[in-house]
């Protein structure tokens, strides 16, 4: 149940002076939330408020569950946050492993301590260093979860963690409708690749998908022999629109595996739904324009480019975007908008088809070019193009995936290629509060299914362990 002090009325108190009387009414208290917190690159996603309460009262090992190595954590609390949860939950036992932390030093003395270190921080101070982690199964970065039973949660004259506020955007990897993927529509549905995941993308305010291949009319009936030279049937345009796709990034390589004008086409099919999409357009002039959205408070900005293949926009022909005007791995086109974007106002959300390495660590080279486009601005660096699920980089500046692994593409063989991503991104107040990573595994062929506990931990470790943690 909802602390208490929450479900306080506006009560009216009585003053009295002598034979005058005057009524002052008390102001009805709003809901400030607490966050539990963990060092990104932590395998748990989740915590009980009796394990809090526990570790509170001085049992050091109540948390163990939530480090990496089963070791008692220390939690990291502010002045003013203790100060919260001792209405709450008491004053903290003289033995209870709490220490009290200057704002500004939370998050690096958590990561200075990792992975024996929790926190517990307003909600809208989250950082994206940090992981937020659910209490009782509820996590604040789901916007449209029922938190009337959250358990950290004191009052406030205001609120600070208003749903009108936020902002949540959904960021995917590879869709191809081909071969595997689309053998499986044509037996079991066309919305059948999106059934067991269509709630990650549905429930965000923008949802994002990489499409790589453009439809085509006369696209053959579907083969797992296929190769590499790849359309897909318009029909099947219906999957996107069953997981509730906003943004379309055309950074790909194959749009114009049928030739060009298959991708006119195609974009034409995008207006028709009020889609808008970037890294690519119809010319090259349009391919580098950003999309800008101004919603709850928040200001987002998409752009795009092709680092690594072909398919480049020219003046006359539609196609992706080029990083670089002398050399597609240059950034000299890219890093002057993100800049801009970033002077504003934007938070921006960069999405480039890089290289297709086939590991879970990133390469010097696109760790390089990656930091860059951080560097210039970018709060997000989506490597869209990531057939293999790879590794994370994440700082004050912002969150950055070497590759997001396949979306709607499921018939590589291999075990990263079928372990998927989808990149819950979540912004309040206009500032990036954090991401909240969904896994999945894709099966049959076609199907991300969100991945078991034991099959997420597994792969938690293996792309904290790629990224250098």
């Amino acid at each position: 149940m909802m602390n208490k002090n929450l479900r306080m009325m506006i009560g009216v108190l009585a003053l009295c002076v002598g034979m005058t009387c005057g009524v002052v009414r008390a102001t009805a208290a709003a809901p400030y939330y607490l966050a539990v917190a963990a060092p990104f690159p932590t395998v748990a996603d989740g915590v009980t408020f009796a394990d809090v309460k526990a570790f509170w009262a001085g049992d050091a090992g109540a948390l163990a569950g939530a480090t990496n190595d089963g070791s008692a954590p220390t939690l990291l609390v502010t002045i003013a946050t203790q100060k919260h949860l001792a209405t709450l939950l008491g004053a903290p036992a003289a033995n209870a492993r709490v220490k009290i932390v200057a704002q500004g030093d939370l998050v690096a003395e958590a990561w200075a301590a990792r992975p024996s270190a929790l926190a517990i921080m307003p909600f809208e101070e989250l950082d994206p260093r940090m992981k937020a982690l659910s209490v009782d199964g509820m996590h604040l970065f789901d916007k449209h979860a029922d938190v009337s039973a959250y358990p950290l949660v004191v009052s406030a004259p205001t609120t600070n963690r208003d749903p009108k506020k936020m902002m949540v955007v959904a960021m995917t990897g590879v869709t191809a409708l081909v071969r595997g993927t689309a053998v499986m529509m044509e037996k079991k549905g066309l919305t059948y690749p999106g059934e067991k995941i269509r709630d990650w993308l549905q429930t965000a305010d923008i949802a994002h998908i990489s499409n790589e291949v453009s439809f085509w009319e006369k696209c053959r009936r579907p083969t797992f022999n296929d190769g590499v030279t790849m359309c897909s049937d318009p029909r099947y345009i219906e999957l996107l629109e069953y997981v509730g796709t906003d943004i379309i990034e055309l950074t790909g390589n194959h749009l114009w595996d049928r030739g060009w004008q298959q991708l006119n086409t195609t974009l034409d099919m995008y207006d028709e739904r009020g889609w808008v999409y970037f890294g690519g357009g119809r010319n090259a002039s349009e391919a580098l324009q950003p999309v800008r959205y101004e919603l709850n408070g928040n200001k987002i900005a998409f752009v795009g480019c092709n680092w690594f293949g072909s398919n480049w926009a020219t003046d006359e022909r539609p196609g992706s975007a080029r990083c670089g005007s002398k050399s597609p791995r240059d950034l000299d086109l890219i890093l002057p908008v993100v800049r801009q974007l970033k002077a504003d106002g934007y938070n921006v959300i960069v999405g480039i088809q890089y290289a297709e390495y086939y590991q879970y660590e990133a390469k010097p080279g696109q760790v390089r070019d990656f930091d860059a486009l951080r560097a210039a601005g970018a709060v997000v660096v989506n490597g869209s193009q990531g057939h293999h699920a790879a590794g994370f980089a994440v700082n004050e500046q912002g969150f950055m995936h070497y590759g997001v692994g396949n979306l709607f593409f499921g018939d590589q063989a291999g075990i990263g290629p079928n372990q998927s991503m989808v990149d819950r991104h979540v912004f309040y107040g206009n500032r990036y509060l954090g991401v909240d990573v969904k896994t999945a595994q894709i099966r049959d062929y076609s199907q991300p299914q969100p991945m078991t506990p034991k099959e997420r931990a597994a792969l938690l470790r293996t792309l904290f362990k790629a990224s250098g943690w």
